[in-house]
């Protein structure tokens, strides 16, 4: 038995056991300088984005609006998408004190200038973590990352295109409800739109994780159904702090969105969970059967079904 480091793990190695993929003894202090080194690309990566949506121009494709001296950053040009995406032509955006706007400008950039950068991050993770990493582990880790950035990205697209624009528009009612006009400041109005977001894509994972957690025993489908009506009940919870502008019906559509996430979570993990316990059946022999054909013994050395010793 032996200890070795790679790729970002100490792990307990076995002759008799399967070996990680392109498994390299290190010392602790060369994998303390790998992971220094994917940090530094991964923090340089994310400094090089952040500047270039604050002062790269986004008249890359028309040269001649920056010589008739028109300048207008990368970031400036992202926040228009968001605002045409998600704002009610009547809704106003006021700047309330005089550092918001410089506030949401180095905000957003590094915001984005982190979304921009995530493919290099992930690529390091990866790099650092995949040689350490068993085949039945490779197995099993590879499709719940796929799945749940899947599922995160599908969230995140969903929260800024449906549920974000239904907030503002609901909003308006209340507004007219209380003789108000709709002015809000930009940074109330760039906040709820991260969150929900963001917010959103967390929750679109949940089939995901609660997959995770099946497959390696710490829940099961059982206790999970038992619980069904308070998880619920939670969903709803999330589901109004997510909207919680957007009133009960807001509230009931993206708990039905949960619901189906839920419910085809649970019945994944039912699917896994019954061919885990077909697997041990099959592997598990009853010390009072034979073990050649399975048959009672009675006691007995001799199989009284096909006459086989079991010593």
């Amino acid at each position: 038995m032996q200890w070795v480091f790679g790729g970002g793990r100490l792990k307990e190695s076995k002759k008799s056991e399967e070996k990680p993929r392109d498994m390299k003894e290190m010392t602790l202090l060369e994998h303390l300088m790998e992971l220094r080194d994917r940090l530094k690309v991964c923090l340089i990566t994310i400094g090089v984005m952040t500047m270039i949506m604050l002062v790269f121009p986004a008249q890359i494709y028309s040269p001649q609006e920056l010589l008739e001296g028109y300048y207008k950053p990368m970031v400036s040009v992202v926040l228009e998408i968001l605002r045409n995406t998600v704002k009610p032509e009547v809704m106003k955006l006021i700047g309330q004190t005089i550092t918001a706007p410089l506030e949401i400008y180095f905000i957003a950039s590094l915001v984005f200038g982190l979304a921009f950068s995530s493919p290099v991050i992930g690529y390091e993770i990866f790099k650092y973590v995949d040689p350490a990493l068993y085949p039945h582990e490779r197995r099993m880790i590879y499709p719940f990352l796929s799945a749940f950035l899947g599922l995160f990205i599908a969230g995140l697209l969903f929260g800024l295109y449906m549920i974000t624009p239904f907030t503002f528009k609901a909003m308006l009612i209340f507004f007219d409800l209380v003789g108000a006009e709709p002015v809000i400041t930009i940074m109330d109005f760039y906040t709820t739109i991260l969150v929900v977001t963001l917010a959103t894509g967390a929750v679109f994972t949940t089939p995901v994780i609660m997959n995770l957690l099946v497959r390696v025993g710490l829940l099961s489908t059982k206790s999970i159904g038992k619980y069904r009506k308070w998880i619920y009940g939670g969903m709803y919870i999330v589901a109004a702090i997510i909207t919680p502008d957007g009133g009960v019906f807001a509230n009931l559509i993206l708990l039905a969105v949960f619901a189906v996430l839920f419910e085809g979570g649970l019945i994944f993990a039912r699917r896994y969970e019954k061919k885990r316990e077909e697997k041990e059946e099959e592997e598990e022999v009853p010390e009072d059967r034979c073990r050649f054909c399975g048959k009672p013994l009675g006691g007995k050395i001799f199989c009284p079904s096909c006459g086989r010793s079991q010593v």
